[in-house]
């Protein structure tokens, strides 16, 4: 909701745009939507850190300081309703489960802290 106001209320008519990364790196990117833009704030959720590979689309929106980044497109998952999957570009994976239960790669840490190596 906050976010939709905020890009109701540009004055300069922009709108949010769907872009790709051309440059990444941990504090700016640079992505090409409509037009390209360099040196753009990527943010994302607070205690969230990446850096999102070149290629990935990204949600591209104007602010007071010119363009940021909201993050990528989500990856069709594997996931029910409600549960967090982080990954990596490696391969790595954690999905927190909504019976409590916590996967990291292939193993499953239960919501005891009991560990499962199936």
């Amino acid at each position: 909701m906050w976010l939709s106001k905020m890009v109701s209320k540009n004055t300069s008519g922009s709108r949010a745009q769907k872009g790709s990364i051309t440059i990444s790196g941990s504090a700016d990117v640079e992505a090409l939507a409509t037009e390209g833009a360099r040196k753009i704030t990527a943010y994302t959720p607070y205690g969230y850190s990446s850096a999102a590979p070149v290629g990935e689309e990204v949600a591209v929106i104007p602010s007071d300081d010119g363009k940021i980044a909201l993050g990528t497109k989500c990856k069709d998952a594997e996931i029910e309703s409600g549960e967090v999957m982080i990954t990596s570009l490696g391969g790595a994976k954690i999905i927190l489960k909504n019976d409590g239960s916590v996967v990291i790669n292939s193993t499953v840490i239960d919501k005891n802290g009991v560990i499962h190596n199936d």
